[in-house]
């Protein structure tokens, strides 16, 4: 019966020595996108830039930059603004290196286009100012009406007014 009590100890540390979890293990996953971006085409393995024509400047898909030409340098920036890649039209670049703009004038002479934004004319929606009409009113007109008498007499003195103020003959 001595026994007994250490051999409880004994069972019920080796169940817990099983039971508990062995090191702690833990899983890291990371989300590298090689390879071309959703809006652009796919690439050949070893392909490093796009010259995109809209922005006549170059995307670096490695550093996934965009590479613009800026008060005479190119500079690398992360977003274009004013611009949605999902409109661009961008073209593989034969080129490995760091400097893809040594090429600059080729690609721009075969690939650019000037964006054109075509203007809608505006249209002003002017309020319909309904007036309404003047009513006139006819009133009838009275005229009143005088009796004239014309003498048709010569005037040799028979007719009327060549008394000349001395009376009737």
């Amino acid at each position: 019966m001595k026994n007994r009590p250490q051999l409880l100890a004994f069972v019920l540390g080796a169940f817990c020595a099983f039971a508990a979890p062995s090191a702690a293990q833990a899983q890291v996953g990371v989300n590298v996108q090689i390879g071309h971006p959703a809006w652009g085409p796919a690439v050949p393995a070893g392909t490093q830039y796009y010259y995109v024509p809209e922005i006549d400047g170059y995307y670096d898909l490695a550093a996934q930059r965009y590479i613009v030409l800026r008060n005479g340098q190119w500079v690398p920036v992360a977003t274009m603004p004013g611009y949605d890649p999902r409109s661009f039209h961008p073209v593989v670049v034969n080129y490995r290196g760091r400097q893809p703009w040594a090429q600059y004038r080729d690609h721009h002479a075969r690939y650019y286009r000037p964006v054109v934004v075509q203007q809608r004319p505006v249209v002003v929606q002017r309020p319909v100012v309904v007036q309404p009409r003047p009513v006139v009113v006819q009133r009838p007109v009275v005229v009143k009406q005088r009796t004239v008498v014309i003498d048709r007499r010569d005037n040799n003195g028979r007719g009327r007014n060549d008394d000349h103020g001395r009376g009737r003959r």
